[in-house]
């Protein structure tokens, strides 16, 4: 009577966590193995990696700002010195991807300040075991939980219970029963992002293999072997043919003395394409159901459903995901930093810069022809925060003393006289956000910046005609913004170029007042004290005739 074993892939389940307390740490299974389970799912199924990309570019947007940067401009500036763009993705990728990140917290050499804030790999970090307490006092960093001789565990204490100049914080959502390590929030479409990966691997691998469903081996003289020999012989040909690379299964069959070695081809079902067809869209379904994808049009799938317009269907759906499922992962990361930054005395109001920027509609009528308010707002600038950093935003009889750590020497070629090498002065039109007359609408509108020398050549162009002293055409619009009871002024902006750094905790800092920054060929002017006054207030000073 012949032997006959089905031989199939076993099932993938998740592997218990290992505490080895010898070293006093937890594993995320054997060596740290269910870190790159995750990996290989995000990097071989095709919808969970779309997603996770997508959701990664989302939570980013434009990167991070502060509501109050230009009311606290020194805290700003020494935000963006030590926490770099790319740490930014790395650590956000890594909370997209496992549901945890681990930041590295480098303080100063006197420890009292953070210095810098980096991103560590989450897979590479495992907590130390429990004390007594259940509080995790510290992080085990290793290059290689495989080839720990090679490259011995480091411990880095948990931020702000330590003097030690390098701590670990971790970015863990609470989760039930999971002490040690947080699983993603799509956790349970994992099985169905393997199925996935099986499946292509399947599909372009039995065309290979000329479309075969699998294989009977017929064994001759197999029932002479000893059990011993006929698991070793399949222990070998299960290595050579299973696996989704080979496609399907196979049956070995020992048969008799006197048969002989054939392999049969399993017959082929010819409606087996609907049977693939059917898992394909039940594990697309269930991994975007895994991740609460409100739309896949996001993700450049289409399906029978949706509203009649892409476009509608699109911005509806990146609304209700970035409201549903980005914002809460957003607040995880802010409130991290926030408790960072805590620790330096600085308390920013942190966000998250949207990917897409909304369109307003103009709230004024705009005329056909250019006029001269139109002419002078062209010469404004858009800011440009991708090769500079917005370092101050003051008003402008505030200019006296600029803190930076050191400044370049002017240049001839630079767009305006107050610049330098590093760093380009502008004035931004700054005051009640809902003006009523057109000039301050406008302005506010446009939200651009402008050199001072565009802004005091207006006063022999008509620009805002009628609302000069007595009714003029023409006036100084670097003293007098709006005329009338304008309730507006000028604010210097200061940016700083990208990469050059300032520290203003360091004690060699300097406070370059204006006489000093001409020495040294920084042309800062001293401004009229008029500049920074409402027009509104200038009434009763005598500046203007009252005009309502």
């Amino acid at each position: 009577m012949s032997d006959i074993r089905l031989i199939q892939l076993s099932n993938y389940q998740r592997p218990p966590l290992v505490e080895v307390k010898s070293k006093n740490w937890v594993l995320n299974g054997q060596k740290n193995s269910f870190y790159q389970y995750i990996i290989d799912r995000n990097n071989g199924s095709v919808t969970n990696s779309a997603i996770n990309k997508a959701y990664t570019d989302l939570i980013i947007g434009r990167g991070l700002s502060a509501r109050d940067a230009n009311l606290k401009p020194l805290a700003w500036a020494q935000f963006v010195s030590m926490f770099s763009k790319k740490d930014l993705r790395n650590i956000v990728s890594d909370f997209q991807i496992f549901g945890e990140a681990s930041i590295q917290v480098v303080k100063s050499k006197n420890k009292q300040k953070v210095s810098g804030i980096y991103h560590i790999p989450q897979n590479l970090v495992v907590p130390s075991l429990e004390n007594e307490d259940g509080e995790i006092e510290g992080y085990w960093y290793c290059k290689n939980w495989n080839k720990q001789t090679i490259y011995p565990p480091q411990f880095f204490p948990v931020f702000g219970t330590s003097k030690e100049e390098i701590e670990i914080y971790k970015i863990k959502p609470y989760v039930a029963g999971c002490n040690y390590f947080a699983n993603p929030d799509y956790f349970a479409g994992l099985a169905y992002a393997e199925m996935e990966e099986e499946i292509s691997n399947f599909c372009i691998n039995s065309i290979k293999n000329g479309l075969s469903a699998g294989y009977i081996i017929n064994i001759p003289d197999g029932q002479t072997l000893s059990p011993e020999e006929k698991e070793e012989l399949e222990r070998k040909i299960k290595e050579k043919l299973t696996g989704s690379p080979n496609a399907q299964k196979f049956i070995l069959n020992f048969g008799s003395k006197d048969a002989e070695i054939t392999i049969v081809p399993f017959p082929v079902n010819e409606q087996q394409h609907k049977q693939w067809d059917f898992l394909t869209n039940e594990s697309r379904q269930q991994i975007m159901t895994a991740h609460r994808v409100v739309s896949p049009m996001l993700f450049g799938i289409k399906d029978a459903t949706g509203f009649g317009n892409n476009a509608d269907e699109l911005d509806t759906a990146e609304a209700q995901v970035l409201k549903r499922v980005i914002a809460p992962k957003q607040q995880y990361l802010l409130d991290a930093l926030g408790d960072i930054l805590r620790f330096n005395e600085i308390n920013l109001d942190l966000f998250f810069l949207p990917l897409t920027e909304v369109k307003k509609e103009p709230s004024i009528q705009m005329h056909s022809h250019k006029s001269e308010l139109d002419s002078f707002i062209d010469l404004g600038e858009v800011e440009d925060l991708e090769n500079y950093d917005l370092i101050q935003e003051l008003e402008v009889d505030y200019e006296e003393e600029i803190k930076l750590a050191s400044t370049g020497t002017a240049t001839p070629n630079a767009k305006s006289k107050q610049d330098n090498k590093d760093i380009i002065i502008r004035y931004k039109y700054a005051g009640d956000p809902n003006p009523k007359r057109e000039f301050c609408q406008k302005m506010i509108s446009a939200n651009k910046i402008y050199r001072k020398e565009d802004i005091i050549a207006m006063e022999n162009r008509a620009v805002n005609p009628g609302w000069g002293a007595n009714g003029a055409d023409t006036y100084s619009i670097w003293l007098l913004k709006g005329g009338g009871n304008c309730h507006h002024k000028w604010n210097r902006v200061i940016y700083l170029k990208k990469g050059v750094k300032i520290d203003v905790n360091s004690p060699t800092a300097e406070i370059i007042t204006t006489s000093e920054a001409r020495r040294r060929g920084y042309s800062v002017e001293a401004n009229d004290t008029l500049v920074s006054v409402e027009p509104r207030f200038m009434v009763n000073n005598g500046f203007l005739e009252p005009r309502k």
